[in-house]
């Protein structure tokens, strides 16, 4: 009688660490949402900042940027959706996450001989801004935000697996991750680039990023009982 207790005690206590490992986990894959909302905008802030030294700040270079971030955004919530169907693994998830972050910490460091031979590749054009500022926004941020534009749909596959209520959890995704959109539009321009400097900014959003990244990817393995 005592060993079938102490066999439900165990059972019920087990349980008990479970359902918290996975409270943890649906928490941490909301706040990498939040901070990607906000990492993406981060990005888009800084490179307006960072291209307006070689190009201007013209509607030409605004139309640029909005529309080639949007583009991304797109193929990588597209992308972002067949990738979770095919992979729905959390792991996946915060491996996209950290190389975005790897990416977006390169920019500051690739970005000036790439704006350099924008600016001289079309000098006599016409166009000459227009075409600068497109190449060096497909070149320096393509990439990043192709990544950044996967975790919606991404997160949404992940929690749909653990909720089975798509439409409150699609709804609750998109409104954090554009909250954190919100923060990442006013924090670089009040107090990022104003205080530290725009290369610093790419790299402080990288950092915030990553580490989310390696958290999540630590918890994820600890919440499967083992480190791989």
């Amino acid at each position: 009688m005592s060993t079938a207790t102490s066999g439900s005690k165990k059972t019920q206590t087990n349980g008990n660490k479970n359902s918290s490992q996975h409270k943890f986990q649906g928490r941490l894959l909301l706040l990498q949402v939040f901070v990607a909302g906000a990492a993406s905008l981060s990005l888009e802030m800084a490179a307006s900042r960072l291209l307006a030294p070689y190009f201007g700040t013209s509607l030409f270079v605004w139309a640029n940027l909005i529309g080639l971030i949007l583009l991304y955004l797109t193929l990588g919530y597209y992308g972002g959706g067949l990738l979770a169907d095919r992979y729905p693994r959390p792991q996946i998830f915060y491996t996209l996450t950290g190389v975005a972050s790897l990416l977006i910490a390169l920019i500051p460091i690739v970005a000036q001989p790439i704006l350099h031979w924008s600016l001289f590749a079309f000098v006599g054009n016409d166009l000459d801004v227009f075409y600068g500022s497109l190449i060096s926004i497909l070149v320096l941020f393509s990439l990043p935000m192709f990544l950044l534009g996967c975790v919606s749909p991404f997160a949404i596959r992940l929690r749909v697996e653990q909720i089975g209520k798509a439409g409150r959890t699609a709804g609750m995704l998109y409104a954090i991750s554009t909250a954190g959109s919100i923060l990442g539009t006013f924090l670089p321009v009040l107090v990022l680039m104003p205080y530290i400097g725009t290369s610093l900014t790419f790299l402080v959003t990288a950092a915030t990023l990553l580490l989310m990244s390696i958290i999540g990817l630590v918890g994820t393995r600890l919440g499967n009982g083992h480190l791989q």
